[in-house]
Order: C-alpha cells, then structure tokens, then sequence
C-alpha cells in the first residue's frame, strides 16, 4: 500500500508550484521591461545625437580638405555607451552617422567619424568583457581603469585613422596634400577628438549620479 501525501505536505508543495511559477513570470517581466527601457535609451541618445548633427554645418573646416577641426557629436555617442552598454552606443552612433550625412560637406566625413568614435567604444566595451567581473559600467567608470582604457583607445584611433586618410585621403582630393600634412593633421584632430571624447561623456555620465540612477550595464 502507497502511502498518500498528507495535506500539510500537499499544501507546502503547491506553495513551492506557486511560488516558483510566480517568480518565473516576475523574471519573465522584469527581462521585457529591462529590453523596453534599453529600446527607450537607445531612441532617446540616438535622437539627441540626430538632433545635434546640424553643429556639423557650423564647424570651422580644413581649407580642401573639409575635415571638421572638432566635432561634439560623438559625445552623444559615447555617453549612450557610458549608460546602456555597447549595443546602445552603437545604435545612437549609427543614427548620428546618418543624421551628419545630411549637413557635413565631406563625402566621407560622417564614415570617418564613426570609424574613430567606434574605437573609443569597442576597446572599452572589450576591456570590460575581459576584466569587468560582470561589472560592466561600473568597472569603466572607475578612474584608474578608465584613464588607462581610454589612452589605449586613443592610440588606437589616431594609429588607425593616420592610416585611413593616408588611403584615403589621396583617392578623394588628389595629391593636393604631402603625407606629411596628412599625418601631422590627422595626429593632432583625433589627438584632440579623443581627449574631448573620453572626458566629457565621462564627467556627465560618471562624476554626476546619472549612471547610478540609470545605468544599464
């Protein structure tokens, strides 16, 4: 003869159903709210970052050449990154892109700020997979860890976009410029884009409690 459960047990063991399905559907929710709040950021940075790509029109630009002496855009960019994680600052990147096509005057102005801000982005982003514990954006935004970070980004970016216009630069103008004033001009422009860029995202994101309130990663 099978003894039956009694009801006590029966009881504790629909209470542990119950309590288990319950806490499934509130890990459900919370999943879909945590996507719909990343969505909203995204959205938010990307149209800021849209909003501010007229500045474009009005920045004071190499005789010829018509690369923008500076350009505030990126700061969108890397301040969505600095929030939301890697696919957020991808997304308000890609929609400024977009959004610089319609008031740069260069022909490849715009691609060539993406390819310099993604550096910015990725050996972060990187550098937290490898040796954030999971920590994500609070491991970035340590200052002993992004000073060092972002100095290797900076190198990167202005190694890479040295030789970017060197190839490219000569395709597009002709060889109205020395490789000499290419190198010395790329150096200094992203020498000083990348300075610009790490700080002021850092200090509106990082030294205010913005990324304590809505930092998604």
């Amino acid at each position: 003869m099978v003894d039956q459960p009694s009801s006590e047990t029966q009881g504790i063991a629909n209470k542990f159903y119950i309590d288990e399905k319950d806490s499934l559907e509130l890990l459900k929710t919370s999943e879909n709210s945590e996507r719909v709040k990343k969505v909203a950021v995204a959205a938010i940075f990307a149209a800021a970052s849209i909003a501010a790509s007229p500045i474009a029109a009005f920045i004071p630009r190499i005789p010829g050449w018509d690369i923008a002496l500076f350009d505030p855009v990126s700061f969108f960019w890397i301040a969505a990154f600095l929030v939301g994680g890697l696919w957020i600052g991808l997304i308000s990147s890609v929609a400024g892109m977009i959004g610089l096509f319609f008031f740069d005057p260069s022909v490849i102005g715009p691609v060539f700020k993406f390819e310099a801000t993604l550096i910015m982005i990725i050996i972060p982003w990187l550098i937290a997979k490898l040796f954030g514990n999971h920590e994500g954006g609070s491991y970035i935004g340590l200052p002993k860890v992004y000073l060092p970070t972002m100095s290797l980004a900076a190198l990167v970016r202005i190694s890479l976009m040295i030789v970017t216009n060197l190839i490219v630069v000569p395709i597009l103008y002709g060889p109205i410029f020395t490789m000499e004033f290419i190198i010395i001009y790329a150096l200094l422009i992203n020498g000083l884009q990348s300075v610009l860029d790490a700080i002021v995202p850092y200090l509106v994101i990082h030294v205010t409690p913005v990324f304590k309130r809505f930092g998604m990663w």
